[in-house]
């Protein structure tokens, strides 16, 4: 077995082991995952993980997690709003929310606060590691994990007095400034404080109204941590999160450039305020309890000018005025309660490590719709969960360890609008993981897994269905079949390599119907089966003091084996699912000129995607370069970045009107009869960053 597993790491790392002897081997820096039930290193956990950590976030000069998105294969994000905030992990996640609650696929957790379904929270101020889970995560996360998960995680406060001040400017007037600060508040009492603020005119250029910010950024987050030490045994710690995000949306142009003729510019506005206590206490060697409650506020207001032009344009070429404004608020508030049981060096039962744990979580969301000419929509809905779960894990000798995990969850949910539809929903939610694994002497990981994952149906809202039967739609599941290697440390190479196989059941689908007065009817059904599969491999090598390389690829084929769509104009039957791309791309070059000079050239990309479930427009593929230039000179950092280097015009969401009787132009003869339309991502930014460390 032992020469067997060596002759596959040579194969595996046959670029390294032809490559220059000269180079010295160098020990792979160790990572800790802190989103599993203990943190572990990440090359023992048998989960497609991607770590991305705060060198690479203050390097690429990001503010939000969707800039980063393309460092981990097979994730994807849809826009249709002023940030990317609906996420996809291997084909599976939503892409929009309207006035329909959402029970979402791919779990957000920032400091351990549950922003699920809530994307444009995830902004990246002193940020200390970022964890992209793929696959179902259904023993640690529960219901809002089908798809994996999220986490990100801020800087601990520090003993030492420590921080930094970071300042940027780059095109589109774009400005940013943050800061933090850490130390010893008092005796046993730690501290972290940091506050970053973001403002940039956005890239569009509104030629009704003249103006060039319709589209902007204006974001403001600060948090404060506090970790009180209150004996040997435990620790207390404290989260406190504010953030105020007033940005603008309008984006979308029917020249499909980066002009709107919008009279009535829409906005993407959140303000959220969390607040985390955990305690972590140790019994001797025997067992660790962890306990935490969070708490987060947040208020949503997104809306967008319906029509993308102004009223005049309709009179003057159809005869008619269309103009009609779209909002929507969303007030949500959520609680959330844990008490975790971990196993010591000397709590062992049964020859094995163990996790017990309970958890509670409640939600109420309380949403409004105001539409031009519509009466106005108001609904309440409140999910509630309640969860038990074990994990153990086992040695079986030689190297082989069995991982077992099961996870018990009570959902409940309630509905009820002014229409006067309401509804409720019990579920009994069993999920969980079985994994085989095994470790060399190299501290290399084999395994093989199977887990089920699960998201609670729910219901559907509008008016006028296209059928009564799908006013309710059920618990999605699925089974994840995932086969994996973790190895590091030859001629200072690391890699990961996975390949799965996911089997959905009751596969949630979204679909849209116009209507008459040309609104939309949008809603989800259970489209039936269909399955995914796919691999997926992240490389870092060393091969000098001076030259690195990093890449990931990810390849997905997804298909869709049965469509039950009362909505019969579009059968998906034997498509692909949505924002699934066949593959995804990142490869990074460093190189350390001298000892205060270095640069970086990346390429990032991926395969075409239909936009949507309800039509069949594809974006384009493609491939974004960035580069970037480093000066370091004590505590000093100056960085010279160009993103989207070639000025590469790229898709983030599209529409496609040619399945219903619509020209959303109302401009006729040749070149103003386009049915399809998409929102441009970034052009190309120029910048400069200065972060001086103290």
């Amino acid at each position: 077995m032992k020469s067997l597993i060596q002759k596959f790491r040579i194969l595996f790392f046959l670029p390294a082991v032809f490559s220059d002897s000269a180079f010295a081997e160098k020990d792979i820096q160790e990572i800790i995952v802190t989103s599993d039930f203990r943190e572990s290193q990440l090359n023992t956990i048998s989960t497609s993980i991607t770590v991305i950590d705060a060198s690479v976030v203050k390097q690429r000069n990001n503010s939000h997690i969707e800039q980063l998105l393309m460092l981990a294969p097979n994730v994807n994000f849809a826009s249709g709003a002023s940030r990317g905030k609906y996420f996809q992990i291997r084909g599976i996640g939503e892409r929009s929310q309207f006035g329909d609650p959402l029970n979402p696929s791919v779990g957000t957790y920032i400091d351990g606060i549950d922003f699920t379904g809530i994307g444009g929270a995830a902004t990246l101020l002193d940020i200390d590691q970022i964890e992209i889970l793929r696959g179902s995560q259904g023993t640690r996360f529960g219901a809002n994990s089908l798809a994996g998960v999220f986490n990100i995680k801020s800087f601990d406060p520090s003993t030492e007095r420590n921080g930094y001040f970071k300042t940027s400017l780059s095109s589109h007037n774009s400005l940013s400034f943050e800061t933090a600060s850490s130390g010893m508040a008092a005796n046993n009492l730690l501290y972290r404080l940091a506050l970053g603020i973001n403002h940039s005119d956005g890239y569009i250029e509104n030629t009704t109204l003249n103006k060039n910010d319709t589209n902007n950024l204006n974001e403001v987050t600060s948090r404060l941590k506090l970790r009180f030490l209150a004996s040997e045994d435990l620790d207390i710690d404290l989260t406190f999160l504010h953030l105020d995000l007033d940005n603008g949306f309008d984006a979308f142009s029917l020249d499909e450039n980066r002009k709107t003729m919008s009279d009535s510019p829409g906005h993407d506005r959140q303000k959220s305020d969390a607040f985390a206590i955990k305690g972590q206490w140790r019994k001797d060697n025997i067992f660790k309890m962890n306990t935490s409650f969070t708490s987060q506020r947040t208020e949503i207001e997104y809306g967008f000018d319906e029509d993308w032009s102004y009223g005049e344009l309709w009179l003057a070429h159809q005869g008619w005025d269309y103009s009609v404004f779209d909002n929507y608020y969303r007030d949500i508030a959520r609680n959330s309660a844990e008490t975790r049981l971990l196993s010591g060096s000397e709590g062992m039962m049964f020859n094995s490590d163990w996790i017990f744990g309970i958890y509670t979580q409640n939600s109420k969301e309380d949403g409004i719709r105001v539409r031009t000419g519509d009466d106005i929509f108001q609904y309440k809905y409140s999910s509630s969960s309640d969860s038990i779960y074990f994990q153990l894990n086992t040695p079986l000798g030689s190297g082989f360890s069995l991982e077992s995990g099961l996870r018990y969850e009570d959902w409940k949910a309630s509905y009820f609008n002014l229409f006067g539809i309401m509804d409720n929903n019990d579920e009994r939610l069993i999920g969980g993981k079985l994994s085989i694994e095994y470790s060399n002497q190299s501290d290399d990981l084999f395994y093989f897994s199977i887990a089920k994952g699960y998201k609670a149906g729910g219901f559907n809202t509008a008016e006028d269905l296209p059928s009564e039967s799908i006013r309710r739609f059920e618990t999605e599941f699925q089974w994840n079949y995932e086969a994996g290697i973790k190895i590091s440390s030859i001629n200072s190479v690391s890699s990961h390599f996975s390949i799965f196989y996911i089997d959905r059941k009751n596969l949630h689908l979204k679909s849209s119907r116009q209507e008459p007065d040309l609104s939309w009817t949008d809603f989800i059904s259970n489209a039936g089966e269909g399955y995914s599969y796919g691999a997926e491999m992240e490389f870092s090598w060393q091969l000098n003091e001076n030259f690195s390389l990093v890449s990931n690829i990810g390849y997905l084929k997804t298909k869709i084996l049965e469509h039950n769509n009362p909505n019969r104009s579009l059968d998906l039957t034997g498509r692909s699912v949505a924002h699934a791309p066949s593959y995804t791309f990142f490869a990074s070059a460093n190189y350390l000129f001298s000892k205060n000079i270095s640069g970086s050239l990346e390429i990032e990309g991926k395969d075409k995607y239909f936009y949507s479930d309800s039509h069949n427009y594809e974006s384009a593929a493609y491939a974004l370069v960035n580069a970037r230039m480093s000066y370091r000179l004590q505590n000093k950092n100056i960085i010279f970045f160009v993103n989207n280097l070639t000025d590469k015009e790229y898709g983030t969401r599209g529409f496609d009107f040619s399945i219903y009787p619509w020209d959303q132009d109302p401009r006729v003869g040749d070149g103003y009869d386009e049915l399809q339309y998409q929102q441009l991502g970034s052009p190309r930014v120029i910048g400069l960053s200065l972060q001086a460390d103290f």
